[in-house]
């Protein structure tokens, strides 16, 4: 566990921060193959609404299934590719930065629970 909570703290910490260094998609070998993304390659996320995008690198792993990509929830710093640091006042800035996974979820809602589904969306990978 690199993360906990919204991750603000943890992305401050030295310790903790030095675990995951940097924001990622996990792709399947197959699909990552299909794309030409090699493991470590930045890559575009396109999510499906308002030509949401977020730049990140992948870790090409068979954890997931084939047509099946994850993303963390705990990064935050950077925009669809734009380092926002200068927006944070001085010396708040986390040590860690990376693109919020929020950026390319949906809005839609589950009908039973009227919960929101932010934790599934499609999106479309390719390299950066």
């Amino acid at each position: 566990m690199e993360y906990e909570g919204g991750g603000e703290e943890t992305r401050s910490n030295r310790w903790l921060a030095e675990l995951q260094q940097d924001m990622f998609v996990e792709i399947n070998p197959a699909d990552a193959e299909a794309r030409g993304i090699k493991p470590g390659q930045m890559v575009w996320v396109d999510g499906v609404e308002n030509s949401a995008k977020v730049r990140v690198k992948a870790l090409v792993t068979d954890r997931v299934a084939k047509g099946v990509a994850f993303m963390p929830f705990h990064f935050g710093g950077w925009y669809q590719g734009e380092d926002r640091r200068g927006y944070y006042p001085p010396g708040t800035d986390p040590i860690v930065l990376g693109e919020s996974v929020n950026t390319v979820t949906t809005y839609g809602y589950d009908p039973v629970t009227a919960m929101q589904e932010t934790k599934v969306t499609l999106c479309q990978i390719r390299g950066a």
